[in-house]
C-alpha cells in the first residue's frame, strides 16, 4: 500500500477507534506547544486524541479530514498554524485556541472558536517589577501594530502599579533601535514584548547590549534573556493556561457556540529575577519577592 494513503487510513481509524472526548491539534514540536499539550493531557479526565502538523500546512489534509470525521466535538488548537487550519476547516466543532499572539491579525475568533491568552499576566509582571524597584516610573515598549491590544492591556496594568508605559509603534525591525535611542533618556526600563514581526535574534542582542550600556532595566519575555542582562522575565503559567482552556470547553458543552469573551486573560505569571542585574542596579530582592519569583 502506498505510504500516504496508509497514513490517511491510519489517521481515520485512529480518530474513530480512540473515541476521543477531546482532540488536540498541535502546530509543531516546539517545546512551548508540547508542554501545553502535556499540561492539558495531565488534567483532562476524558480520552484525548493528539495530531501534530509538524509545521507543514501542505501535509495537513489527512489530519483535518480525520478531525472532521471524528465524533469528537471539541478541539484545542495550539499554535498559529493549528488555529488557522481550525478556523478554515472546523466550523462544525467547538475550538479553543492557545499560544497565539495577536489573534485579531489572523481573524481567528468566531462564535464557535475562541481562545486563551498566550501572554502572562501584565498585572503580575508590573507589580513585581515595581516591588523590586519602587522608584520605577517610566517604561517603554516598542511593537508593531499587531500588538496594539496587548499594549493596551499592559498599559492598564502598568497604571495600576503606578508606572507610565510609553508605547512606540514601528512598521519594521529597522525602526526599533532608532525608536529606543530617541526615548532612552526619558525612561528607566524597557518591556521587551514578544513581537516576532519586528524582533530577530540579532536585533534582540543589539537591544540587550544597548540597554546594558545605558543602564535601562529590561523586563523580557524569556528567562533566557536574563543571561543577556535582563533584570527580570515573565512567562506564562502553563498549568493555568491549560485549566482555562478546559474550563472554556466545559462551559461550552451542550451548547452550539463558545460563550464569553474572545480571549481569556491569564491571572498569573512565572517571574524570574536576575540577581546579578538587581545588584548592578542597586536593588534589593526582599524575602516576599523571593517567595513568589525565581531568583537566578
Amino acid at each position: 500500500m502506498p505510504f500516504r494513503p496508509f497514513i490517511a487510513l491510519f489517521l481515520l481509524l485512529a480518530a474513530h477507534s480512540a473515541q476521543a472526548d477531546l482532540i488536540l491539534l498541535l502546530s509543531d514540536n516546539k517545546p512551548s506547544i508540547t508542554r501545553m499539550a502535556q499540561s492539558i493531557q495531565a488534567i483532562y479526565e476524558g480520552k484525548v486524541q493528539t495530531y501534530n502538523l509538524a509545521g507543514d500546512r501542505n501535509q495537513a489534509g489527512e489530519v483535518i479530514n480525520a478531525i472532521k470525521n471524528s465524533d469528537s466535538h471539541q478541539v484545542v488548537a495550539i499554535g498559529l498554524l493549528a488555529a488557522q487550519l481550525a478556523r478554515e476547516n472546523l466550523s462544525s466543532k467547538q475550538v479553543v485556541f492557545s499560544h497565539i499572539l495577536s489573534y485579531e491579525e489572523s481573524l481567528l475568533v468566531t462564535p464557535w472558536m475562541k481562545g486563551v491568552s498566550a501572554l502572562p499576566s501584565h498585572y503580575k509582571q508590573f507589580n513585581v517589577w515595581k516591588k523590586l524597584n519602587p522608584s520605577l516610573k517610566r517604561v517603554a515598549v516598542i511593537t508593531s501594530r499587531r500588538m496594539r491590544n496587548d499594549v493596551w492591556l499592559a498599559t492598564e496594568a502598568a497604571i495600576s502599579a503606578e508606572v507610565e508605559l510609553i508605547h512606540t509603534e514601528v512598521s519594521s525591525d529597522r525602526e526599533v533601535m532608532q525608536a529606543l535611542k530617541r526615548i532612552s533618556g526619558q525612561i528607566q526600563g524597557l518591556w521587551l514584548a514578544p513581537d516576532s514581526y519586528i524582533l530577530s535574534a540579532d536585533l534582540i542582542r543589539e537591544i540587550m547590549a544597548y540597554t546594558l550600556r545605558e543602564n535601562i532595566q529590561v523586563l523580557a519575555f524569556s528567562p533566557a534573556l536574563l543571561r543577556e542582562g535582563a533584570l527580570l522575565s515573565g512567562t506564562i503559567d502553563v498549568s493555568e493556561a491549560a485549566r482555562l482552556v478546559l474550563d472554556r470547553l466545559q462551559q461550552s458543552q451542550g451548547k452550539k457556540n463558545i460563550p464569553g469573551e474572545a480571549e481569556l486573560p491569564l491571572s498569573n505569571a512565572i517571574i524570574s529575577i536576575n540577581g546579578k542585574a538587581a545588584e548592578r542596579y542597586g536593588l534589593t530582592i526582599s524575602n516576599k519577592l523571593r517567595e513568589i519569583t525565581h531568583v537566578e
